[in-house]
C-alpha cells in the first residue's frame, strides 16, 4: 500500500529533521508525542541536571570532536572506531569515517564530498526518493529498519557529514562485528521542494476532468477499494481517456486515466512509474487536492492503492478526504498534482567494504523472572551499549511486547548516584526460533537521545529485578 499524499509530506519532513541517532521506530514514535524525561519516583533529580551530568560523563571520559559532536555530543569517545574507507564515483568522494556498533545497531558517521574539492551543494543527498543508501550484511539473518537520521555542512562548506542508522533482528551476540558489511549508495541527488519547504512539486495549474463525461465511468460503490483495486482500476481506465498532467512536456507518461465510484467516493486513476527528464528524476505523481470549480471547496487526496493494467502499465487508484463528489460532478472538476522529484547530481554508484572490530555493548545473563504489575515474563540476557538497552526474553514475543503496555522501562544507575530511567524503543522478533527482544532508549528533558557509556552505570532496575553491571 501506498502512503497518502499526507503521509507523504509527513515523511518526507521528518526524514529532514536533525536529530541524534536513533532506533527509527523510536523517532516516528517521538514525533507524535510530547517530549519529556522521566526520572525514577523516590529520588527525582533536575532533568537539566541529570543532562549536565551526562554529558561531562562524556566529555570526561570521551573527549568527543570532529564531526560526531554535530550528532552526539554525549557519545562515549571508546565507543567510536575509525573505519576509513573511502571511494570516489564520478565527481563525488563519499568516505565511511567512523562507527558505532552493538549486537544488532549500527551508526555511521559518512563525509561526502566532490572529488575536485570544490564547495557541495547542501542538499545534497545519498537517501532521496530516486536514489537508496543501503547496509548489506554478509551473514544471513533479518534486517530491520535503516535510514538517515542527520545531516551537516562542514563550516568551509566542501563536505556533508551525514548520519546512517541500521538496526537488525536477531538473537545472535557479535551480529555486526568481525565480518564484511557493505555500504552502497545509488549516487547523489537533490530532494526537490516546492515554496512550501515540503519534498514535492507541485503541478503549475489544475487540470480538468471535464474530458471524462463523455467516458462510461464504472461504479464500484458496494466493492472494498483496496481488495478490488486492479479490478476497479482497470474498469475505469479502460475508458480510454489520457488527460496530460502540468509538466507533460517534461513528463509525458503521467496522466489521468479514469474514474470511478467507490465505496471511498469518487476516485481517480493516475499513471505512476519512474520516469526521467534530462538531470530530473521522478518517481511517482499523486493528487494533492480534487477542486470543485462551483464553489472552491477543497478535498485532499487521501488514500492510494497500487494496481497494473493488462497491458502492464502500472497505475494508482486514490480517493479524497470526506469527499461528497460524485461522478456526475465531474464536469465541474479540476485536480492538483503534485510530483516526487530529484535533480541527479551524480548517478555513479557507490559500494564501500569494511569490518568492525568491537561492539560498544555489554552482556548481562538473567536468570530470574521479571514480575510487572502481575505480568511474569522470562528474560534471558540483557544488553547495554551507548545505543540502547535491549532484553531477550524466553517469553512469546506477544507476551514480550505487552511490556509497552504496561508501561514500566529500567532504570539505569549511574556510578555518581544519577538514576536514569529509559523509554521504550521498540520490539523486534524475526520467527524461526529466534528470541524476541525490546530495546529502550535513554532521553533527555527535550526529549534528545543521550548515549551512555555502559561503563558508568553499576546496576540496573527493572520491576522486581536488580541486576549488576560488573566491568
Amino acid at each position: 500500500m501506498m502512503r497518502t499524499p499526507e503521509e507523504e509530506r509527513i515523511f518526507h519532513a521528518l526524514s529532514q529533521i536533525q536529530t541524534p541517532a536513533c532506533d527509527l521506530s523510536g523517532v516516528v514514535e517521538q514525533a507524535g508525542r510530547q517530549r519529556r524525561a522521566r526520572l525514577r519516583p523516590g529520588r527525582p533529580l533536575a532533568a537539566a541536571a541529570v543532562l549536565c551530568a551526562l554529558l561531562t560523563i562524556g566529555a570526561a571520559a570521551v573527549g568527543i570532536s570532529g564531526a560526531w559532536r554535530y550528532f552526539a555530543p554525549s557519545l562515549p569517545q571508546n565507543a567510536v572506531e575509525t573505519v576509513g574507507v573511502s571511494q570516489t564515483a564520478g565527481e563525488y568522494t563519499l568516505t565511511v569515517v567512523d562507527a558505532v556498533a552493538d549486537d544488532s545497531n549500527i551508526l555511521l558517521l559518512l563525509a561526502l564530498s566532490r572529488a575536485d574539492g570544490r564547495p557541495i551543494d547542501p542538499e545534497a543527498s545519498l537517501n532521496t526518493t530516486s536514489m537508496h543508501l543501503n547496509l548489506e550484511i554478509e551473514a544471513e539473518r533479518g534486517a530491520g529498519s535503516s535510514g538517515m537520521l542527520g545531516r551537516q555542512l562542514s563550516q568551509d562548506g566542501t563536505t556533508l557529514y551525514l548520519l546512517f542508522n541500521a538496526s537488525y533482528v536477531t538473537d545472535q551476540p557479535d551480529t555486526l562485528v568481525n565480518q564484511p558489511l557493505s555500504l552502497t549508495a545509488d549516487g547523489v541527488a537533490v530532494r526537490l521542494h516546492d515554496s512550501d519547504g515540503l519534498y514535492h512539486v507541485r503541478g503549475d495549474s489544475p487540470v480538468s476532468l471535464a474530458p471524462l463525461v463523455e467516458q462510461e465511468n464504472p461504479d464500484f460503490s458496494d466493492s472494498h477499494f483496496r481488495g478490488n483495486a486492479e479490478e476497479i482500476a482497470r474498469a475505469a481506465a479502460a475508458v480510454g481517456c489520457d488527460i496530460p498532467l502540468p509538466l507533460d512536456e517534461q513528463f509525458p507518461d503521467y496522466a489521468v486515466l479514469g474514474a470511478a465510484m467507490t465505496e471511498n467516493g469518487l476516485s481517480l486513476v493516475l499513471r505512476s512509474g519512474r520516469y526521467t527528464s534530462s538531470d530530473l528524476v521522478c518517481t511517482d505523481v499523486f493528487p494533492d487536492t480534487l477542486i470543485d470549480t462551483r464553489t472552491g471547496e477543497k478535498y485532499r487526496g487521501s488514500s492510494g492503492q497500487g494496481a497494473t493494467l493488462e497491458d502492464g502499465t502500472r497505475v494508482v487508484l486514490w480517493s479524497f478526504q470526506d469527499c461528497p463528489l460524485a461522478l456526475d460532478d465531474l464536469p465541474y472538476l479540476e485536480v492538483e498534482v503534485s510530483y516526487n522529484m530529484d535533480r541527479v547530481l551524480s548517478d555513479q554508484p557507490f559500494s564501500l567494504t569494511f569490518t568492525l572490530g568491537k561492539s560498544s555493548g555489554i552482556s548481562i545473563p538473567i536468570k530470574e523472572p521479571l514480575e510487572l504489575d502481575g505480568l511474569t515474563l522470562h528474560p534471558t540476557e540483557l544488553r547495554l551499549s551507548p545505543l540502547e538497552l535491549r532484553i531477550l526474553f524466553a517469553d512469546g514475543h506477544e507476551a514480550a511486547f505487552s511490556i509497552r503496555q504496561e508501561g514500566t522501562a529500567p532504570v539505569l544507575h549511574l556510578a555518581d548516584g544519577t538514576e536514569i530511567a529509559t523509554r521504550w524503543g521498540g520490539g523486534r522478533y524475526l520467527g524461526g526460533g529466534t528470541l524476541p527482544s525490546v530495546g529502550f532508549l535513554v532521553e533527555d528533558v527535550d526529549g534528545e537521545r543521550i548515549f551512555i557509556d555502559p561503563g558508568q552505570v553499576v546496576s540496573i532496575t527493572f520491576g522486581n529485578l536488580e541486576i549488576p553491571v560488573e566491568h
